[in-house]
């Protein structure tokens, strides 16, 4: 499941913040780290960043970590993917938000079309002015978002190994969207079946979460569950903060659940305002005819 990981760096010192977070991840799962970078055809600063990769790949073989650098030519997005899939990438770890380096692309925004269009899970680290430090990136609480589908669920199973390597603690969180009907009622009639609808909706979703966290335990992790009630976005980020949660996980582009809510522009949203790493899963297609 993490077999190799490949690491896209522009030539900054902002990409390499992710240098830690491979460090734990590659170590402890026992990863080959595959660093790539990409620039333009015909780019004349191209040997110094085959240079530059390279030393990087020198550094994490000293970790005692197998590692190998690439240094290709073509749009940096495409042919990020491209090599993915050609070459068995089980996980990409990018940062988002970052500043043109040696390759002179912006990381943040392949870092988006990446996410966008792969189908291999991408752990997304956000760029900071601070320094990132081995502490930062154990990731010893790992939140993890569901809406009640099993499209949502395709997240666990990377989740899970994660955590029983890093020893992590994870947290299940279901968060339940007030419904909001239209006026079609007197308001009394509409308060009350709200009212009902809900407390149905939210015993639904509790019996959910306990039986996803009690098979998570029966495995020996470390886990714990919560039902929350509001905008998932805002309570995603309120939870993990005050939750002082590592990393936030969860699918992308799927499918709404008994929650309602459109999982991939939820995620979306975490993405884009989350100042925690988010590791995102794109879940399975349906069968057809399913």
């Amino acid at each position: 499941m993490y077999q190799r990981i490949l690491v896209p760096l522009d030539g900054s010192k902002l990409a390499e913040q992710v240098i830690p977070f491979v460090k734990v991840i590659a170590k402890r799962l026992d990863s080959q780290v595959v660093l790539i970078s990409v620039c333009s055809p015909g780019y004349t600063a191209g040997g110094a960043l085959t240079e530059y990769v390279e030393t990087k790949a020198g550094e994490i073989q000293s970790w005692g970590v197998k590692a190998k650098a690439v240094c290709l030519e073509g749009e940096p997005a495409a042919t990020i993917i491209d090599f993915a899939v050609d070459n068995d990438i089980s996980f990409i770890i990018i940062l988002t938000h970052g500043r043109t380096g040696i390759s002179h692309w912006s990381l943040g925004s392949i870092a988006s079309k990446v996410v966008q269009r792969s189908h291999i899970p991408v752990l997304l680290i956000r760029s900071s002015q601070q320094e990132v430090t081995a502490a930062d990136a154990k990731m010893r609480k790992i939140l993890v978002t569901l809406d009640g589908s099993r499209f949502a669920e395709a997240v666990i199973p990377y989740v899970e190994n994660l955590a029983r390597a890093l020893e992590s603690q994870v947290m299940l969180l279901r968060v339940v969207e007030p419904l909001g009907l239209p006026q079609l009622a007197a308001y009394r009639e509409r308060e009350d079946y709200e009212r009902q609808f809900t407390t149905r909706l939210e015993r639904e979703a509790q019996r959910y979460i306990t039986r996803k966290k009690n098979t998570l335990r029966t495995k020996g992790i470390n886990v714990d569950s919560v039902l929350l009630r509001g905008n998932p976005v805002d309570v995603i980020m309120r939870y993990a903060e005050d939750e002082s949660a590592s990393l936030i996980a969860m699918t992308t582009h799927g499918f709404s659940g008994i929650a309602r809510w459109a999982y991939g522009s939820v995620a979306a949203k975490v993405i884009e305002v989350a100042p925690k790493p988010v590791l995102l899963v794109r879940p399975p297609l349906p069968a057809a005819g399913a």
